[in-house]
């Protein structure tokens, strides 16, 4: 069994931060191996791991139950996303808690393991890998604060005053919240649309190069048609030009 193993380290020091510059990665997995990636997720922060994968052979024949299996694994050593059986394809998105001590989570990618059947063929896979601040854990984390700044000796008024500005900044929350679910969900959709376009590009390189090589190849097979042609050509003119000055001397 083959793991190759990358640690991709979360420096989230800024907290407004949203998002984490993603990553590709086209990987040839071997049947009855497995490739592994390790992310390390800080503590106390809720994020949220992201991403497609794909087959990219599209010569690679399989049965209704594909070899392919992608698992992402907790610090526990849970599995806490399994790809389906029947679906060579797919997205993933696992959410971190803010109140976990954070950990390594491990992403495998395998091939004809476990309860996948073995073909004994290599598989190109796309991965596609986004890491995500959770943007509602950052809001609860500024309504804490907002709450942690009450004055305790306010007057009546001022505690009025502020339960009305704690009302419109609810609503606001609430609408903001809202929209930054919509957000999400149109960002989600257009990065596995991307993660998609990257794929058939790679398929299109792939094929582009099969392509340059069997028409090389056709080539230099006409050139040698031609170059035998012409061997058997001149050999057949010296044959004839033999035969015809042998019977001249006679």
């Amino acid at each position: 069994m083959m793991n190759i193993e990358m640690l991709l380290w979360i420096m989230c020091a800024l907290s407004a931060l949203t998002v984490v510059e993603g990553q590709r990665f086209t990987i040839d997995v071997e049947s009855g191996t497995e490739h592994c990636f390790s992310i390390l997720i800080p503590a106390r922060k809720a994020y949220g791991i992201t991403g497609t994968f794909e087959e990219l052979d599209d010569a690679v024949k399989a049965n209704r139950v594909t070899p392919l299996k992608v698992e992402i694994y907790n610090p526990e050593k849970k599995a806490v996303f399994t790809s389906k059986r029947t679906l060579s394809a797919g997205s993933f998105d696992v959410r971190t808690d803010a109140s976990s001590n954070g950990g390594r989570y491990k992403i495998c990618i395998k091939n004809g393991m476990e309860d996948r059947p073995k073909d004994n063929q290599q598989r190109q896979v796309g991965l596609s890998l986004r890491i995500k601040s959770d943007l509602f854990d950052q809001m609860r984390q500024y309504s804490q604060r907002n709450a942690a700044n009450v004055n305790k000796d306010e007057t009546p008024e001022e505690k009025q005053q502020r339960e009305w500005k704690e009302q419109a900044e609810i609503e606001k929350l609430e609408r903001t919240q809202t929209i930054a679910a919509l957000s999400e969900k149109l960002s989600t959709k257009i990065d596995a649309l991307t993660d998609h376009m990257t794929y058939l590009k790679v398929r299109y390189d792939v094929h582009e190069h099969l392509s340059g090589v069997t028409f090389g190849r056709i080539v230099w097979w006409n050139v040698v048609q031609i170059l035998a042609l012409i061997f058997v050509s001149l050999g057949q003119i010296f044959a004839i030009r033999k035969a015809v000055d042998k019977k001249r001397y006679l």
